[in-house]
């Protein structure tokens, strides 16, 4: 049923006119724009899922700062699709373990290790106590020769079929990390 049909039942019976000239006309302008509300209220839901519904990732990028400081010239649809489900899934605190689920969240499958002090039951007679500043580093290990293809659904026209190289990762360890802390990235063979 329209809404225009609508309008004209809430109306009072004997204090309003439905058929007359202008409430009919203005019933039936305000019937077409609920229509119209009606119609698009689909596109509006689907701003809710923005990986289903890309055409709001821009509105999404704007309110979490995205892409940040690891944004580049020509990224990759892929890569901003990444570190949008980065952000939207962003929670708790800062642990290694964390920051291994936030590099996988981008498609990274890293392992991470810390340089420990010196601990009984676990160093030798003779090690020193610390391991001086690299208290503070931890080390991020991820396969060699990491690319992004170009697959459908994730990739728009024009972009690469592959690319090689892991700067969004070094970017996303290094944007994410403790701030008092170094992260060091290699690179193990395939």
């Amino acid at each position: 049923m329209p809404h225009a049909d609508l309008l004209a039942a809430l109306l009072p019976p004997r204090s309003y006119d439905a058929a007359g000239p202008h409430v009919a006309a203005s019933l039936t302008m305000e019937g077409r724009e609920l229509d119209r509300v009606q119609a698009d209220a689909a596109q509006a839901v689907g701003g809710l899922r923005p990986f289903t519904w890309q055409q709001w990732i821009e509105g999404y990028e704007r309110v979490y700062g995205l892409p940040g400081p690891c944004a580049k010239a020509g990224q990759l649809w892929q890569e901003r699709l990444a570190l949008l489900a980065v952000a939207l899934r962003e929670r708790g605190g800062i642990s290694l373990a964390w920051l291994k689920r936030y590099a996988a969240l981008a498609g990274y499958e890293v392992d991470i290790s810390e340089f420990r002090p010196f601990r009984a039951g676990h160093s030798r007679p003779g090690d020193a106590l610390t391991s001086g500043d690299w208290l503070y580093a931890f080390l991020v290990v991820a396969e060699a020769g990491a690319y992004r293809a170009f697959r459908a659904g994730q990739s728009v026209a024009g972009e690469a079929l592959r690319t090689w190289g892991d700067s969004l990762l070094e970017c996303i360890v290094n944007w994410r990390k403790p701030a008092h802390t170094v992260a060091l990235v290699a690179y193990r063979e395939a």
